[in-house]
């Protein structure tokens, strides 16, 4: 069972849930999908605090299942946690949750949920070894993102660091105000932003200010 997964979401659990399920992975830089496990099958991964801050800019979201359903015959949406069940300490309109799931209802895309990460390796190793079973079937990644506005592909260059996410990657281009403004802000103004802690702060001056040396 050989399994790509998107650099990105190597900030959760899910890809060492999966080697422990026996699954081979191979870390890569995805244009299509955060998981992809056959010619056909790849999924896209969103946690329920994804949810919640795409419902204020939904494009970014919708944008990114077209693109899967667009390259993969078979695409499925992943939704991560408890709250989506009980939207407990949430301060949101039931009415736009329930219209936001009817939109990807009518993309055709199939939506699982999950209510942690071991749950998600479950579902993707199950799907993968079904997919695999056929040794006939050709196993390759293939297609490329729609044109990225010039705000998605700040949010994208800040989130591919580890530790950020896409709420994350918005507070600090909205508080710094520029992708410069974030690579050169200091350890200590950028742990001022929420949800940057020590680690991630310590980590983002790590790789934007350390030195290249290529092996």
């Amino acid at each position: 069972m050989k399994i790509f997964i998107d650099h990105r979401e190597m900030r959760s659990r899910v890809a060492d849930e999966l080697v422990e399920l026996g699954a081979e992975i191979e870390i890569t830089t995805l244009e299509i999908g955060d998981y992809v496990v056959s010619d056909r099958v790849a999924f896209e991964r969103k946690t329920v605090d994804d949810i919640f801050s795409t419902l204020l800019e939904r494009r970014e979201l919708f944008s990114q299942l077209t693109d899967l359903a667009r390259s993969y015959r078979k695409p499925i949406l992943i939704i991560e946690g408890e709250d989506m069940f009980f939207f407990s300490g949430r301060r949101i309109n039931l009415k736009a949750i329930q219209g936001f799931l009817n939109t990807i209802a009518l993309m055709r895309i199939p939506t699982l949920y999950t209510l942690n990460e071991v749950e998600t390796a479950q579902v993707i190793s199950m799907i993968a070894l079904k997919e695999q079973s056929n040794k006939t079937r050709p196993f390759s990644l293939h297609g490329k993102r729609s044109h990225l506005s010039q705000i998605e592909m700040k949010e994208y260059i800040i989130s591919s660091f580890p530790g950020i996410g896409q709420v994350a990657s918005r507070n600090l281009l909205n508080h710094f105000g520029s992708v410069e403004n974030v690579l050169t802000a200091s350890q200590e103004e950028l742990m001022k932003v929420e949800r940057v802690g020590f680690n991630t702060a310590k980590k983002i001056r790590e790789i934007a200010g350390g030195r290249y040396e290529s092996e």
